[in-house]
């Protein structure tokens, strides 16, 4: 038997979420005459918290929103800390460019969106699941203990050949997308911020690549190129432009009324995203996604610089 899992999960639970993920991209990739009817029938861009799909008032009081909430958090760090429900992040809060997170990413929302949406015929689109939380698998039944093989913190990417998938469920958001977009979300949503130190975080994504190449390649025939590889700098890139819009819509969306306390009221919700009710790992996400964002606007400076 299987079960819904909740989050966090430990990483070899979070590899049988993302074989199983790597298996449904890979049944689209390349595929545009799938890719095309899903974009008629379906939708043309995956997931609930695409752009396109979001009231434009998110993005347009997003600075108001951020603003807000640094400041609830900041006010509220020295008792998080004396609570032990965090770290002290005031340093990170305080940071200029944490500070004005809001405004930035209202200027490089839509950029980054129009790179996440690719088209039904072009390279390394696929049918994404859109909203790829725990709770929207079932685990298989040897991955539903709590033993030390199962909740290790330490994980190498082919670990992921070796662990039974998880059934994938809820296709309500299915659309036309880039993979990573998928794995984003789950990593975010799903694996608390120890998980991701010293390399976990590019260990879970280089095991999902690997899932990915080998279902590619199992679905070719001997007519078909069998040494099919995802190219690791592009798959970073998605990655980090997935971040960076997931970043978008939390911050749009959950975190203009989020604070200290309602985090503490969620901290049980297993269907809530760990970066809405963790105060760690929310923080672990906006140095993370500063330093992401950073990076696309020096790219888009240099895209305008050309023009």
């Amino acid at each position: 038997p299987s079960r819904f899992p909740s989050s966090p999960l430990p990483p070899r639970q979070s590899l049988s979420c993302l074989r199983s993920l790597a298996e449904f991209h890979a049944a689209s990739l390349g595929n545009a005459p799938l890719l095309n009817l899903a974009s008629r029938r379906l939708s043309p861009a995956g997931g609930s918290y695409h752009l396109r799909f979001r009231n434009p008032e998110e993005v347009r009081r997003i600075e108001e929103s951020w603003e807000g909430f640094r400041r609830r958090f900041w006010e509220g760090m020295d008792d998080i800390v004396k609570q032990g429900r965090g770290r002290d992040w005031k340093r990170l809060l305080e940071k200029e460019g944490v500070a004005n997170l809001g405004r930035r990413m209202r200027d490089m929302a839509e950029w980054v969106s129009d790179r996440l949406t690719p088209g039904a015929e072009e390279d390394g689109a696929v049918l994404v699941h859109g909203d790829f939380k725990a709770m929207n698998v079932f685990l298989p039944s040897e991955l539903q203990t709590h033993s030390p093989d199962v909740t290790t913190t330490i994980i190498e990417p082919h670990d992921i050949h070796a662990i039974p998938p998880a059934i994938l469920i809820d296709f309500s958001c299915v659309g036309i997308g880039h993979p990573l977009s998928d794995v984003a979300m789950h990593i975010a949503h799903a694996l608390p911020p120890h998980h991701l130190q010293n390399g976990g975080e590019d260990r879970l994504v280089e095991a999902y690549l690997l899932a990915l190449e080998r279902a590619v390649r199992g679905r070719r025939d001997e007519t078909q190129d069998s040494s099919w590889t995802f190219p690791r700098e592009e798959a970073r890139r998605q990655y980090r432009l997935a971040c960076v819009d997931y970043a978008r819509f939390i911050m749009g969306r959950f975190w203009r009324t989020a604070s200290p306390e309602t985090f503490e009221n969620k901290r049980g919700s297993g269907n809530t995203t760990l970066i809405n009710r963790d105060v760690d790992a929310a923080m672990a996400f906006v140095e993370k996604v500063d330093g992401y964002l950073e990076m696309f606007e020096k790219e888009r400076e240099r895209e305008c610089g050309k023009e």
